[in-house]
């Protein structure tokens, strides 16, 4: 059999442990180039290879221009083999670790022909620690011909879930995210002509992650970069030698993001919401839960605003953490010239768990960072939040919320402080 590319992949999707546990993850190992076993007649031209990153995702789509060099035609049995963590500690395989794989030549879509499973071997490739690891090989195989002279555009195009491992615990609401990775593996495409591709061009692209507050690492190959696009052309790209292209990047902003507006707290389930003042203008307190950065609550007291207070009334729901959105997030020079948040106390009101006739008094003081601004969105504003309560999976009845300012860090220009957004999170 002729073999064409090199993926490692298993996926898996793990509920919460009592204590805690993984959540989420894909033990992703590499996808590989193609290679020919036989038909040296047969050359590679050009290879455009285009991965772009989206969330938990590669998508990846490699276009090979082939010629025939031979006087005769050729038909080849193609196979793309699929890479499974043989005696995996983290669950059984899943048949979707591999989305939407696409064979085409030129124009015509290339049907799936078979699928055979191997035993058990060493990976050629170590993972991302140096280790080696054994692997269980799945081969998908269609077949195609090209006849003596013809240059054709064999395109292949799929989904995979990066390598990643996502916790939760108890003790915690928020979940723990681990670094997306993905590799790969050029080496294997070595044995088409004499080990090189004439023209080889690599696009990455991480515009989204980066969008959306992610760190982008890349290794192995070098790429230049221009606005989150990753790029590399080079003629006669030698594919014997050439080190694994390896890319881990954060998607933690994203992800946190999705979470907390996810599990807000409905707004029927807020009784009432009292501040002590408020500055004259458009800066009202329905700005603390409108889930809009460009608005905020503002304080109206003469002076920074210390001891001015949020007053939130529930009823009686399970609160599982409350976090916010420090200053005034609209931009950076409006960030800049206002009042931040320095040091708060928070005092909670909740309903005895044994003795629902009892309440529960708690108080605590809190202090923040003074942060840097960036610009936030929806899908990205884990830089500039604040943990305000974390109660994990200690839930109980919430009567009453008082948030009451104690410092401030200082604005550039006005003594006002501000908050953009207030986020009280529990489960449906």
């Amino acid at each position: 059999m002729k073999k064409l590319f090199t993926l490692l992949f298993l996926s898996i999707i793990l509920k919460t442990f009592a204590n805690g546990g993984p959540i989420d993850g894909s033990v992703f190992y590499k996808t590989g180039d193609i290679v020919l076993m036989k038909y040296a007649g047969i050359k590679l031209i050009k290879e455009n290879l285009k991965i772009k990153l989206d969330g938990d995702y590669s998508l990846v789509t490699v276009n090979y221009i082939l010629e025939n060099k031979s006087s005769y035609k050729k038909g080849i049995t193609y196979g793309f083999p699929v890479e499974l963590l043989a005696n995996s500690d983290w669950g059984e395989e899943e048949e979707d670790f591999l989305v939407d794989i696409k064979f085409s030549m030129n124009v015509n879509v290339l049907p799936l022909k078979s699928q055979t499973d191997l035993s058990e071997f060493k990976s050629e490739v170590k993972d991302f620690k140096e280790n080696e690891v054994s692997v269980k090989r799945r081969w998908y195989v269609v077949e195609f011909s090209i006849e003596k002279e013809e240059t054709i555009q064999l395109t292949v195009s799929y989904k995979v879930k990066n390598s990643f491992i996502d916790w939760a615990t108890s003790k915690s609401f928020f979940e723990n995210y681990d670094e997306r990775k993905f590799i790969y593996d050029f080496t294997p495409a070595h044995k088409w002509g004499n080990g090189s591709v004439e023209s080889m061009n690599i696009e990455v692209d991480a515009s989204k992650i980066i969008a959306n507050g992610g760190k982008v690492n890349i290794k192995g190959v070098s790429l230049s970069k221009n606005k989150g696009i990753y790029n590399l052309t080079e003629n006669n790209f030698d594919l014997k030698n050439a080190l694994p292209l390896y890319i881990s990047y954060e998607n933690k902003s994203k992800n946190f993001s999705k979470r907390v507006l996810k599990h807000r707290i409905s707004e029927k389930h807020i009784k009432k919401v009292k501040v002590s003042s408020k500055l004259r203008g458009d800066y009202e307190k329905e700005n603390l839960f409108d889930i809009n950065f460009n608005t905020a609550w503002v304080e109206g007291k003469r002076g920074p605003g210390i001891g001015e207070k949020i007053e939130i009334e529930l009823d009686n729901y399970k609160v599982a953490a409350i976090c916010l959105i420090n200053g005034y997030s609209k931009n950076a020079e409006v960030f800049k010239k206002n009042n931040r948040l320095k040091k708060i106390k928070v005092d909670t009101e909740m309903i005895d768990y044994e003795d629902a006739s009892k309440i529960i008094k708690q108080s605590k003081e809190i202090i923040f960072k003074d942060k840097k601004f960036k610009e936030i969105n929806l899908n990205n504003f884990y830089h500039l939040n604040e943990t305000v309560e974390d109660y994990g999976g200690f839930l109980l009845k919430v009567k009453k919320i008082t948030i009451t300012i104690l410092e401030v860090y200082r604005g550039t220009t006005y003594n006002d402080t501000c908050i953009s957004e207030l986020f009280l999170l529990g489960y449906k």
